[in-house]
């Protein structure tokens, strides 16, 4: 049974890397079930955690951290045809953070059959939108205030989509790596647009010697941020790494724990900043304390 789990995943992948038009392809629920039996018999490191959306039970692989100084908790979601244990990006992630702070949570996103052209996954963005809401409120639930999105590939488009369309007041900061453009899928989906949209701070990552369709909108994408005004967004380029960032791992780790602890640090200094200021029944903003 592995082998034929291992074969049929190669061949997602392989389809993944052409971006053909064909009729829309529905969720493959078998398929995602077996992955999930796969993960539950043979994940060792972290906790199955079912979780449930608005059409769907899925699973989620939780793993506590295990440092002097809890940081919050990242939600990570990986790529086409891909699952939450995913060797590449995923598993180095879901397993490094916990050891820097961060509970980690990665969820299974929806997948299409293996032959399903990769165009029909614009179908699967409202479910994975519902998921990755899903596992916002499984993390709050468990006490988790600090919650952080990373997203790799398509599974950094679904974070933009999905923060695109809410406050943010939820998530603190979003990491996105190896973000594409997605003008292949259908319905079509404008990268662009979303990251005008989002107001919390970014860092989006990529590889020099990345997919074109993430290196060729590098600068557009840094233009869309400033567009929406969010001047939290910063970009990094780790030289020489693929869009699976093969062989850079930690360094794609440091990059990540050095910008999260940067960035939560300046939100507590705001935060302490805001506590600090009342308003009055006039609408008048004051500082309380003396002078």
């Amino acid at each position: 049974m592995k082998t034929q789990f291992l074969a049929r995943l190669l061949t997602t992948q392989l389809l993944a890397v052409s971006a053909t038009l064909a009729p829309a392809g529905d969720i493959d629920r078998e398929w995602e079930a077996e992955i999930a039996e796969n993960l539950d018999e043979n994940t060792s490191d972290g906790e199955v955690i079912w979780c449930q959306a608005a059409n769907s039970r899925f699973l989620t692989l939780y793993t506590g951290q295990t440092a002097n100084l809890a940081k919050g908790a990242a939600i990570i979601l990986h790529g086409m045809g891909a699952h939450p244990d995913w060797p590449e990006v995923i598993s180095p992630l879901r397993t490094s953070l916990p050891e820097l702070g961060w509970s980690t949570l990665s969820i299974q996103l929806p997948v299409l059959a293996p032959e399903t052209p990769v165009a029909d996954y614009g179908n699967t963005l409202q479910e994975a939108g519902q998921r990755t809401g899903a596992a916002v409120r499984l993390l709050h639930d468990m006490g988790f205030s600090h919650i952080v999105i990373i997203g790799h590939s398509f599974g950094a488009a679904i974070g933009a989509e999905y923060l695109a369309g809410t406050t943010g007041n939820d998530i603190l900061a979003f990491v996105s790596i190896g973000i594409q453009s997605q003008k292949f899928l259908n319905p079509t989906l404008d990268i662009l647009a979303r990251i005008e949209k989002i107001k919390i701070p970014v860092l989006d990552i990529y590889g020099s010697r990345d997919l074109e369709s993430v290196t060729a909108t590098v600068a557009d994408r840094r233009l869309a941020a400033r567009k929406g005004g969010n001047h939290a967004y910063q970009q990094v380029e780790i030289k020489d790494a693929d869009h699976s960032i093969t062989g850079f791992e930690p360094v794609l780790v440091k990059h990540i724990r050095d910008w999260l602890d940067k960035t939560l640090s300046a939100i507590a200094i705001m935060d302490e900043h805001d506590r600090d200021r009342e308003i009055d029944p006039a609408g008048k903003e004051h500082t309380t304390g003396t002078e």
